[in-house]
């Protein structure tokens, strides 16, 4: 488990808190380029502190174990999938008769 501090700053969530009210008037598709430049930042993070933790230095034999590679390959390449159901009604609430 990571522990929290490490990944985000203490007062990283009050910020976030109190932007709450100008992000609601946004429109749709901002607020969508906002929370994928915010994952990206989150991803990047995180990718930091796995390069400084004791997680990367898992080294069996002067190799890396095969759980360690294993998992930092999955992490960097997931995707993040949603049910049909999601992807239908958002293409249909921005009327995107391709993607619907």
């Amino acid at each position: 488990m990571l522990p929290a501090t490490s990944l985000v700053e203490g007062d990283e969530h009050t910020r976030l808190v109190a932007e709450i009210p100008a992000v609601q008037r946004l429109p749709i598709g901002e607020r969508l380029l906002l929370a994928r430049r915010r994952r990206m930042e989150q991803v990047t993070r995180y990718e930091r502190w796995l390069l400084r933790s004791d997680y990367n230095s898992a080294v069996v034999d002067g190799r890396r174990s095969k759980e360690t590679s294993a998992a930092r390959s999955r992490g960097r390449h997931r995707a993040v999938r949603f049910a049909a159901a999601v992807a239908l009604l958002e293409a249909v609430r921005r009327c995107d008769i391709d993607e619907g």
